[in-house]
C-alpha cells in the first residue's frame, strides 16, 4: 500500500464524499417513514466529524484511518439494513468492497470480502422468514451471481491488476518525483549561478536571463527580453559576427576571453563560454551564453605582476644604487676641487659635470628608497592625519599659487597598520604631483571613504590632465613628462602602497584634470564615535 502524500489524499476525498451523502441523508431525515433512520446517520455524522479530525489533527497513520473509512461505511450501511431491513438493501455492502479498490492494499480487500460474507450469510438468515417465495428465490440467484461476480472482479484486482497498478503507480510517482527534482536542480542553478547566464535566439533577441545577467550588465529582465540588445562594445562587433557564423554550423566556445558592455556604457573584461541549443531534430535553435566577469581576477594578477618587477627592480636598484655611489664620491671630490681652484681653465665644464654628478645621486638616493623602503617599523596609523600633515607641509606654496586644497574625511575615524614615515612619504609624493598639475588658482581635492572594509583616498585636481599613452606609461620606471624629474617618484609610491596591503588606480577616463584612487585595508575603524561632518 502508498504510503504519505497519496494516501493521505484519497483519505480526505473518501472522508469529503462519505460526509456529503450523510449530510445529505441528514437533511432528508425528516422526511423519512421511518424515524429510527435518524440515528445511524447521526451516528455517522459524528464518526465522519471523527475521521477529519483525526486525517488533519492527529499524527494517526494514514493505513489505520483508510481501514477506519471503509470499516466505518460498512458498518453504517449494516446499521441502515437494521433499521429497515429489506433484502435488496444488501447490494449497498458492496459498495465499501469497492471503495476499497481505491487503496492497493491486499490485506484490506480480503478483510473486506470476509467481512461482507459473515454480514450476508447473517443477515440472509435473519431476513429470510420475510421474503416472498418464489420472488425472493428469483433475487436470490441474482444477488449469488452478482456476489460472485464481484468475489472474481476483486480476486482478479488483487492478485493480477491491483500489484501492477501498483507498480505503474510508483513508477509514476519515481519518475515524477525525479523529473520535478531535476527541473527544480535547474531552476536553483539558473537563479542562484554566480555567472550570468543568456538564452538568445538566432536573431540575438533575448528569451532568458538569470539575476546574475541582471546584475552584471545592469538591465532588468522585463527590459530585456525579447529584444536585441547591445551587449558587445563596437571595437568587438567583428569577433562577435565572426563566432555567431561559426555557432550556426555547430561550433562552440569555452571560457574565452572577451569585452562585454553594460546598460551604463562601461566596458568589462569576461571569460565567456557560447555554445549552440538543439531541438529534439539536432537543429539549431538558440544560443546558451554563460558570462563570467574577470575584472577582480585580471586586477589580482596585474598586482601580482607588478609587486614581481616592482621587487625585481628594487633588488637592481640596490646593486646599482651602491655600485654607482662609490665610485661617484670620489669623482665628485675631485670636480669640486677642480671647481675651487681660481685657474682652472676647464671651470664651465666641470660645474656641468658637478650638477651632472648630483643628478646621478638624486637618482642613487631614491633607487635605495625604491629597494628598501622603510616599512619594517610598523604600527597603528591614522593615514587622514598623515594627510593633514602633508597638507600643512605645502601650505606656502598653495598659497603662493593660490591653490585651494580641500579634505573630506570618511564618515568614521580609521587607522591603517604600516610604516609611518613611508605612507607620508607616498601623499607628499602624490601631493607634489598634484600641485604641479594644478593651475594657479586651482583645485585639489582629497576625498575619503571607507569602501568594503578598506579606507579609499580619491586625490583629484583640475590641471591639463594626461592622454591615454601618459596613463598607459605611469608606473613605468624613468617615465616621466617632467623636465629635471626622474621618473622614479610613482614607481616608489606604487611599492610602498604594494607592500602595504594596498593598491593606487588613476581614472583614465578622466577628460579634465587628473584623479587616483589609493586604498589601504582597515586596521581598525571607530563607529562608536558620531560621524564626521566635512567642511573644506
Amino acid at each position: 500500500m502508498e504510503n504519505g502524500q497519496p494516501i493521505q489524499s484519497k483519505n480526505k476525498y473518501l472522508i469529503f464524499s462519505f460526509g456529503f451523502i450523510v449530510f445529505v441523508q441528514l437533511i432528508a431525515s425528516p422526511f423519512f417513514e421511518n424515524p429510527s433512520y435518524i440515528l445511524p446517520i447521526a451516528a455517522a455524522a459524528i464518526f465522519t466529524l471523527s475521521l477529519y479530525g483525526l486525517s488533519h489533527y492527529s499524527k494517526l497513520n494514514q493505513k489505520i484511518i483508510s481501514w477506519l473509512i471503509i470499516l466505518g461505511n460498512n458498518f453504517y450501511i449494516l446499521s441502515l439494513l437494521f433499521v429497515n431491513a429489506d433484502f435488496p438493501y444488501l447490494f449497498f455492502l458492496f459498495f465499501p468492497i469497492i471503495m476499497s479498490l481505491v487503496y492497493n492494499d491486499k490485506y484490506l480487500h480480503i478483510t473486506m470480502l470476509i467481512v461482507t460474507t459473515i454480514e450476508l450469510t447473517a443477515l440472509l438468515q435473519i431476513l429470510g422468514p420475510y421474503f416472498h417465495p418464489i420472488k425472493d428465490a428469483n433475487m436470490v440467484i441474482y444477488f449469488s451471481f452478482l456476489f460472485v461476480i464481484v468475489m472474481l472482479l476483486l480476486f482478479i484486482f488483487t492478485v493480477k491488476i491491483g500489484p501492477q497498478l501498483k507498480k505503474l503507480l510508483i513508477e509514476k510517482e519515481v519518475m515524477s518525483a525525479t523529473l520535478s527534482s531535476k527541473d527544480g536542480y535547474l531552476d536553483l542553478f539558473f537563479e542562484h549561478a554566480q555567472d550570468a547566464i543568456a538564452v538568445f535566439t538566432l536573431d540575438q533577441r533575448l528569451l532568458a536571463v538569470n539575476p546574475a545577467f541582471e546584475e552584471m550588465y545592469g538591465w532588468k529582465k522585463e527590459e530585456c527580453i525579447g529584444k536585441p540588445l547591445q551587449l558587445t562594445p563596437p571595437s568587438e562587433i567583428e569577433g562577435m559576427t565572426e563566432r555567431k557564423k561559426l555557432l550556426l554550423q555547430g561550433r562552440h566556445f569555452k571560457n574565452i576571453r572577451t569585452k562585454e558592455l553594460r546598460k551604463n556604457g562601461t566596458v568589462f573584461e569576461a571569460e565567456t563560454t557560447i555554445a549552440p541549443i538543439y531541438d529534439k531534430n539536432n537543429e539549431i535553435i538558440a544560443i546558451s551564453v554563460i558570462v563570467r566577469d574577470i575584472t577582480e581576477k585580471l586586477q589580482a594578477e596585474r598586482l601580482k605582476i607588478d609587486t614581481i618587477k616592482l621587487n625585481a627592480i628594487g633588488e637592481i636598484a640596490a646593486t646599482v644604487a651602491h655600485e654607482v655611489r662609490n665610485p661617484m664620491t670620489s669623482v665628485n671630490g675631485f670636480v669640486q676641487l677642480m671647481n675651487e681652484d681660481p685657474e682652472n681653465p676647464y671651470r664651465p665644464y666641470t660645474e656641468i659635470m658637478e650638477s651632472e654628478i648630483e643628478r646621478v645621486n638624486l637618482i642613487a638616493n631614491e633607487f635605495l628608497i625604491l629597494s628598501k623602503p622603510n616599512i619594517k617599523k610598523r604600527k597603528e596609523i591614522d593615514v587622514e592625519n598623515k594627510i593633514i600633515e602633508v597638507i600643512d607641509l605645502f601650505k606656502t606654496e598653495l598659497t603662493n599659487r593660490q591653490i585651494n586644497c580641500s579634505l573630506f574625511l570618511a564618515e568614521y575615524p580609521s587607522t591603517v597598520f604600516g610604516n609611518e614615515e613611508s605612507l607620508k612619504q607616498v601623499f607628499i609624493n602624490l601631493m607634489k604631483n598634484a600641485i604641479e598639475a594644478a593651475r594657479d588658482g586651482g583645485n585639489i581635492t582629497f576625498f575619503n571613504s571607507i569602501v568594503n572594509n578598506t579606507i579609499s583616498i580619491t586625490l583629484s585636481d583640475n590641471g591639463h590632465g594626461m592622454n591615454e599613452e601618459t596613463y598607459k606609461q605611469l608606473f613605468i620606471p624613468f617615465f616621466t613628462t617632467k623636465d629635471g624629474a626622474t621618473g622614479l617618484g610613482l614607481v616608489i609610491t606604487k611599492k610602498i602602497v604594494l607592500d602595504h596591503g594596498g593598491n593606487i588606480e588613476f581614472n583614465g577616463h578622466r577628460k579634465t584634470g587628473t584623479e587616483l584612487t589609493v586604498s589601504f585595508p582597515i586596521y581598525s575603524l571607530n563607529k562608536s564615535k558620531d560621524p564626521i561632518m566635512n567642511a573644506e
